[in-house]
C-alpha cells in the first residue's frame, strides 16, 4: 500500500538566506514534493530574504520567535504561543534548527510536544567554543532535554557528532537519533560542459567562496604566485564578496599579479554552473579557526559534479565529504607547498584533469545526487511520522 504523502513544516526563522545551505534543504523539499507528493511549508522571519514559488513560504514577525535580549530562552505570551501552535500544529512533522545554537529550535519542540508531532533538528554545523558562554551554560539543561526528546538529529558529516560529544551531549540513548545525510547536489544542473575552459590556451583556476580569512585565500595566493610568474596563461578567478576583498586587492597589486587575477561578482546559484563551465581547475582552502571550521562545503561537490578537478583542504568534515580515491586532491590546512604541487601537476597535465573530473562527477552522482539524499530524507520522515 502506498504511504500517505506527508505535510511537513520547516521552522527556520532567522536562519534562512539565499546564500546559505538552506538552498540545499529546499532542493530536498522540492524533490519530495515532485516525486512523492509531499507538501512543505517554510516558516521564516520577516527579515529573511527568501522566496521560492515552488514552496509555500510564510513570514512571521521577529517578536514571535526571537529570544528576549541577553537571555537564552524565549517564553512567549499565551497569544503568541497559540499563534505558533497553529502554524506548526497542522503538519505531520516539524524540521527545525539545532537548539545548541539557535533557541528557535526549542520553540519548535514545544509546539511539537503540544501537538504530538515528531520533530527533527538540523545539526549540520561544527561551531566550536560554545561552552564558554554564560548563556550556553544556563540553557544547556533545556537543550539536553530537547535533544533527547527529538525524533531525529540530522547531520552531514560525523564531525558533527564529535561536536555534540565535545559539549557532553552524546550518549547511547542519543546515538540512534542521528541521521547522517549529507547535502544534495542537483547533478542535472551541475554537469560537465563540452570540455571545460574557453579553448583560448589559458588555464583558469576558480575559487568560489565568501571573502573571509577562514577561507584561506592567502594560502591559495601564495601557492599560485610563482606558478603565475612562470606561466602568463595561468589565471586565478575569485568569485565572492566579503570583508577580506580590499586586503586581497592590495596584496594582488603589490605582487604585480593584477593581469592574472580576476574578481567575479557573486551570481545567483542557477548561474554558477555557467561560471564553472569556463574554468579548468577548482580550488578551495578553508582553514579552521578558534570558533569555526568547514563542515561540508557543498560548492566543492558542485564543482566536482561539473567535472572540474579540485584541490581542497582537509578542514573540518571535508575528508569525509570527499572520501573517494582519486576524486580530488586533498591538502593539509595551510600547506602552501602542497597546494602548489597539486596545482602544478594539474595545470601541466590536461588528461589528468579530465580523468579526475570524470571520477569526481561519478563520485558525486553516486553519493550526493538529489535523488540519493532525497530518498534518505523520505525514509527518515516516514519512519518518524509513523512512530517507528
Amino acid at each position: 500500500m502506498r504511504k500517505r504523502a506527508l505535510n511537513i513544516v520547516s521552522f527556520r526563522p532567522g536562519v534562512i538566506s539565499n546564500n546559505t545551505a538552506f538552498e540545499c534543504m529546499a532542493l530536498i523539499y522540492k524533490y519530495l514534493q515532485v516525486h512523492h507528493g509531499y507538501t512543505f511549508t517554510i516558516i521564516k522571519s520577516d527579515h529573511d530574504h527568501y522566496e521560492d514559488p515552488a514552496l509555500k513560504v510564510i513570514s512571521i514577525p521577529d517578536a514571535l520567535w526571537k529570544p528576549i535580549p541577553h537571555t537564552p530562552f524565549f517564553r512567549p505570551s499565551l497569544n503568541r504561543r497559540n499563534r505558533l501552535d497553529r502554524l506548526l500544529g497542522g503538519s505531520d512533522g516539524i524540521l527545525t534548527v539545532d537548539p545548541t545554537i539557535y533557541p528557535q529550535g526549542l520553540l519548535a519542540l514545544r509546539a511539537a510536544r503540544t501537538g504530538g508531532k515528531p520533530v527533527w533538528f538540523d545539526a549540520s554545523v561544527t561551531l566550536m567554543g560554545m561552552g564558554r558562554t554564560i548563556q550556553w551554560k544556563i540553557a544547556k539543561r533545556a537543550v539536553r532535554s530537547a535533544i533527547h526528546e527529538a525524533s531525529g538529529i540530522i547531520i552531514t558529516v560525523p564531525k558533527c557528532i564529535e561536536r555534540f560529544q565535545d559539549q557532553a551531549l552524546f550518549d547511547d540513548q542519543l546515538a540512534s537519533k542521528f541521521h547522517l545525510m549529507g547535502h544534495p547536489v542537483d547533478c542535472t544542473m551541475f554537469r560537465p560542459s563540452m570540455g571545460n575552459g574557453n579553448g583560448d590556451g589559458r588555464v583558469r583556476v576558480l575559487v568560489v567562496s565568501r571573502l573571509v580569512p577562514e577561507k584561506g585565500f592567502f594560502y591559495i595566493l601564495d601557492a599560485m604566485q610563482p606558478l603565475m610568474k612562470k606561466n602568463s596563461g595561468l589565471c586565478l578567478q575569485i568569485l565572492g564578496d566579503g570583508p577580506l576583498k580590499p586586503l586581497l586587492e592590495k596584496e594582488i597589486r603589490q605582487r604585480w599579479l593584477e593581469p592574472q587575477v580576476e574578481f567575479l561578482a557573486p551570481v545567483p546559484h542557477a548561474k554558477l554552473p555557467q561560471i564553472m563551465a569556463a574554468a579548468d581547475i577548482f580550488v578551495n582552502h578553508a582553514v579552521g579557526t578558534t570558533g569555526w571550521e568547514e563542515f561540508f562545503g557543498v560548492v566543492n561537490l558542485e564543482a566536482m559534479a561539473c567535472g572540474l578537478p579540485c584541490v581542497l583542504s582537509t578542514s573540518g568534515g571535508l575528508t569525509h565529504v570527499v572520501r573517494g580515491d582519486g576524486v580530488a586532491c586533498l591538502v593539509a590546512e595551510r600547506d602552501v607547498l602542497g597546494v602548489r604541487r597539486a596545482l602544478r601537476n594539474l595545470i601541466g597535465d590536461l588528461e589528468s584533469r579530465r580523468a579526475m573530473g570524470r571520477r569526481a562527477r561519478r563520485y558525486v552522482k553516486e553519493n550526493y545526487d538529489i535523488s540519493v539524499i532525497g530518498e534518505k530524507y523520505r525514509r527518515m520522515l516516514e519512519e518518524g511520522a509513523s512512530g517507528r
